[in-house]
């Protein structure tokens, strides 16, 4: 069984709860931003999709313990509306220079029930008539990643420009079983990485820094060895994307009963560094979300910006030297002795009950 059902039954009281206040847009956001493709420096063009939303979060076992996306999608979607708004913005914005495509639905965009495949075609034809587009980036759960959609993709897009970005969050079956409630485990995302690997596609998994029940040594334990895993399967970009907490969630219920405190930006520095240092061919992607605020990533105040700066700065030019500390923070010392504490204490994931 791939599910915690304690957990999953916790997850979906708060989701029922949630969901009827979330919102009802239909608008196409986007938006342009730097970006490090595999070719080097570019942009991105990010479009945000308003489709019904993530089918795992709409299914009876409550979806992921962390994630408050579909708060954001509406219950229908107006699909002419959606192509029409993808078209115009290609038209106005894609110049000169080299650019990464986006597109987020907050769930999966190769799902056929979110985002029929007669939609997903009308999107990736008209963005293959822009040479200056060298990646397209989709995300999709790993059972989305059928056959017959990589088979429909070959036939309207060159795939080695398409990037499939598969939420895996961790290799180790237990935190996506009793932390996450992902709904599948490594092996499920392996046959997947490997079918879109086979069909000349590159794919990207996104790796969750410190979820629920992980202390930050054990998840600072756990990214390193996730990294050696989808490494071993010749995948050559990692996203790491830490913590931060979204309302509605069951996370965010246990961080207001203070009982889970967001990552520190020490551990993502030093874990980009680290997986650099170790595999200096892989590309490594780290946005940090909400960083700097209680909410998400976080030192003490004082030196946040300048870290997060330097995680952007390297994100962009993979130089692992962007890393280095001119002049280290006094709560190094502090997130030093808390990983200590954990070591000893704490790791393993012990005395947590959604874990017995």
């Amino acid at each position: 069984m791939k599910i915690n059902k304690s957990l999953a039954e916790e997850i979906l009281k708060i989701r029922e709860s949630t969901l009827p206040s979330r919102k009802h847009s239909r608008k196409v956001t986007h938006w342009k931003e730097n970006h490090r493709l595999r070719s080097g420096k570019g942009e991105a063009l990010v479009f945000i999709l308003p489709t019904k939303g993530c089918s795992w979060a709409l299914a009876k076992s409550g979806g992921c313990s962390i994630c408050g996306y579909i708060y954001d999608n509406p219950q229908e979607s107006d699909f002419d509306m959606m192509v029409s708004s993808i078209k115009n913005t290609l038209r106005r914005t894609i110049e000169e220079g080299k650019f990464s495509i986006k597109l987020f639905t907050s769930g999966s965009f190769l799902d056929e029930n979110e985002l029929p495949i007669e939609i997903q075609t009308s999107i990736i034809q008209e963005i293959a008539k822009y040479e200056q587009i060298e990646e397209v980036v989709l995300e999709s759960r790993p059972e989305y990643v059928t056959n017959k959609i990589l088979q429909n993709l070959t036939k309207n897009i060159e795939m080695s420009k398409i990037e499939i970005a598969i939420g895996l969050e961790s290799a180790n079956n237990r935190i996506l079983k009793n932390s996450i409630n992902k709904g599948f485990f490594w092996e499920d995302f392996e046959k997947s990485a490997k079918r879109v690997l086979n069909s000349g596609a590159k794919v990207k998994p996104y790796l969750l820094f410190k979820p629920p029940f992980v202390s930050e040594y054990d998840s600072i334990k756990d990214i390193l060895q996730s990294v050696s895993k989808v490494v071993s399967i010749d995948i050559d970009t990692v996203s790491i994307n830490a913590m931060s907490i979204h309302r509605g969630t069951f996370l965010s219920e246990v961080y207001e009963q203070k009982l889970y405190r967001s990552p520190w930006l020490w551990s993502l520095l030093t874990i980009c560094k680290e997986i650099k240092q170790k595999y200096p061919e892989i590309r490594i992607i780290c946005d940090i979300v909400a960083g700097g605020k209680e909410r998400g990533a976080h030192n003490c105040g004082k030196c946040d910006e300048e870290i997060i700066r330097k995680i952007k700065k390297f994100t962009l030019t993979q130089n692992v030297d962007e890393l280095e500390e001119e002049e280290e923070c006094k709560c190094k010392e502090e997130w030093k002795s808390i990983l200590i504490s954990e070591k000893i204490n704490i790791s393993d994931y012990l005395h947590v009950p959604y874990l017995e």
